[in-house]
Parts: structure tokens; sequence; C-alpha cells
């Protein structure tokens, strides 16, 4: 197929001569001629088919003309089509822009420092989605996140097409010194009854079935020899026995808490090429709001295209003071108890518990009674007196 149009033109009449004379004399280009009787055939370009037509009606000739295909040919058809060629350089400037600006931050190397961090400090930069990528100072960059952040050793900052990589290096963090011959005694943090010895460094003080004070010395750091002589160590021991631990915890039958008022504003904006473009009139105009915000991508064909939909959720909250019942009172104090439990009692089982309930009009307390089984040891320093003496 050739670029430039072309035309195979055919005439007949009675003596061709002299149109033949009158195209060789016209500033007409034509090739492949050739005459057969009184048909004269020709290829022509297709602009000059106009003063072939003109040289035909003047010798009477009769002219038959057959395009031929071409590039130019084709477009040509599409010259009065202004949508098209609307859409090709809307197209053109989209992804112009789309390759100039950031969609995405992909961050590598951070196992310490937390990624949101970092995208705060490009955030007060004006390094974001939707920045130009030309008018971010990398080296900039780069120096204020290593003297922001004191974890970071070394950053780099560079981009391919609309991603922008950043890249850092963190602070080799050392292990804390573990301070396992500092010479100290093991002494009891509970009244309790020991159950479980065992003792990896130190003088036993108490065996199995011994019940002791809080603060009874429960493994010695001090050896004394038959000479007189005493030894310093570390004690390292694990001790353990049943003891007690009381917890009081209260419900209050009047609680203020946050509820819901079921009013809902939304507000929908097209993410486009790092375009926020609003598809909601109006703004929110509740004084106290739970804002909840998710993304919606646009899929075409099973593929996604770079394009989403932002819905921003706004829901009216107030708040509002309730009664309780002692029943509902006592539903929830319970489930604090649970939660007590869960998150103070995890390193000690449980073996039995007392709880008594009081009801004074305006809440209910639960005065509980633990009987645990667990690790009764801790460890205190040998020369902290003696330090506290010589500075007195």
């Amino acid at each position: 197929m050739k670029l430039r149009e072309y035309c195979d033109i055919r005439i007949t009449g009675r003596n061709p001569y002299p149109f033949i004379n009158a195209l060789r004399e016209s500033p007409v280009a034509c090739g492949e001629q050739c005459c057969y009787g009184e048909m004269f055939c020709g290829r022509i370009l297709r602009r000059d088919l106009k003063t072939v037509q003109e040289l035909a009606t003047v010798y009477h000739m009769e002219i038959q003309v057959q395009p031929l295909p071409s590039v130019s040919g084709k477009l040509r058809r599409f010259r009065l089509r202004f949508g098209l060629i609307a859409g090709l350089l809307l197209g053109a400037g989209l992804i112009f822009y789309q390759s100039n600006v950031v969609e995405t931050i992909e961050i590598q190397g951070a196992n310490v420092v937390d990624k949101q961090t970092i995208l705060s400090i490009l955030s007060e930069e004006g390094v974001q989605r939707g920045t130009w990528i030309r008018e971010i100072d990398m080296y900039h960059c780069e120096n204020r996140l290593r003297t922001s952040i004191q974890e970071i050793a070394w950053a780099g900052i560079r981009h391919t097409g609309n991603r922008l990589v950043v890249q850092i290096a963190e602070e080799r963090q050392n292990l804390p010194m573990l301070h396992e011959r500092q010479p100290c005694n093991i002494i009891s943090r509970y009244d309790a009854q020991i159950t479980g010895v065992n003792v990896r460094s130190g003088q036993l003080c108490h065996i199995i079935g011994d019940g002791v004070v809080r603060g009874e010395m429960l493994v010695s750091g001090v050896r004394t020899d038959t000479y007189g002589r005493s030894t310093f160590l570390h004690a390292n021991a694990e001790i353990t026995g049943i003891f007690k631990r009381e917890a009081e915890l209260t419900e209050y039958f009047t609680e203020t808490r946050t509820v819901p008022t079921g009013r809902i504003f939304q507000r929908r904006r097209l993410r486009l090429f790092g375009l926020e473009i609003p598809l909601t009139a109006g703004k929110c105009r509740f004084e106290e709001v739970h804002v909840t915000q998710s993304a919606t991508p646009i899929y075409c064909l099973g593929f996604r295209l770079p394009c989403e939909i932002l819905c921003e959720t706004s829901e009216e909250v107030q708040l509002q003071e309730t009664v309780r019942t002692e029943e509902e009172a006592r539903l929830a104090l319970h489930t604090s108890i649970v939660r007590y439990e869960k998150f103070l009692l995890s390193d000690a089982e449980i073996l039995d518990r007392k709880i008594t309930y009081k009801t004074d009009g305006t809440s209910v307390t639960a005065d509980i009674c633990y009987r645990l089984e667990g690790e009764i040891g801790e460890t205190t320093d040998i020369f902290l007196l003696e330090q506290k003496e010589t500075r007195q």
C-alpha cells in the first residue's frame, strides 16, 4: 500500500492521439502508459484527476477512473470526524500527563521505619500522588528523610515512568547488652507458697512447699565457702508459687457514649490520572461525624483502568446518655472481667476466683479475689543498698 493517492485511468474514444499529446504537454505526471487501438491507459496522482477530466471533455473522450488503495486515502475518510481527532488529541494529552505525574509511591527497605512516617514527610515537601515529577527536588527530599528520621542511614529517590521509588537503608540496631554477670538476688513479689523451683545459678533459700512473704529472699547471689570468703553471683532461677491477687472493677448504670443518628452524607470523586474530579455537589454540615473512605477501581474487559471512584461517607454521631439496668451493667462488668484476665493475668494460671458484687444505686462493683499460680520471683541488685548508703 502506497502513501500517496493514485488512480488508474482508461480513456476511450475515436482517435485518442490528440488527447495523448495534450496530456504529455500538461504538467500531469502519468505513468504506466499503454495504448490499445482507441483505448489509452495510465496511472496518475489523485490531485491531477480534475485536469485529466477537463482534457477528456475538450477532446470528446470518455474516461473511467479506478482509485488505488493508499494510506492517505484511508486517512482522508476520517478528515471530517472531529470527535475522533479530538479523542486522539485528548488521549495523547492524557498519556503525556500520566507519564509526568506521580501515580504511586513505592517504599523499599523499610523494616523498622514506619512507611506512613516517610509518606508524611514527603507530603510536607509536596511529594504526593498527582505531583508533577519535574518539580520534585529529589536531592532535598533525600536529605530531609535522613535528617528527620534517625533510623535512616541512607535514602535515595528515583522514578520509573509515573512510579516514584523511595529506597532507604536503615541503621544497624545494636543488640541491648544483657547484664547477666551483674550480681543480684531473687526475692518474692507476692505472699505465696512455692510450688516449683528451677535454679540455674545462686543459693536456694526455700524449697517446694515453703511459704514466703513479699520481699523475702528466694535465691541468694552471695555464696560463702568454709573459709568465710564470699562470692557474688548473678542469681538466675524460675520460682513458681501459688499466690492471691485482688481486683476491683466498676460499671455505672448511666453511660455516655457516641451513637450514630442515622444521617449520612456521601461524597464521591473520580480519581483520573492523579486528578480528583468531584462527582457530588455540596459539603457535609454535620458537627460531629465518623468518616470512612473506600476506593472502587474501574475495570474494562478484565483490565484495570488508571482511574477509580473514591467514596467518602460521613455519618453523623452525637453524645447520648443511656441508662442501663442492673442486669445490663452486670453483663458489661462480666465483659470487663474477661478482658482483665486476658490482658493482665495472661502470665499466670487461674486456679480459683471469688467474685463479690456490690450495688450502691449508681453502679455495680465487682471485688474479685484470684488464686493464681505463676512466676513469683524478681531480681534485685545486691549493691543497690550499699550505693544508697554511700550517697547518704
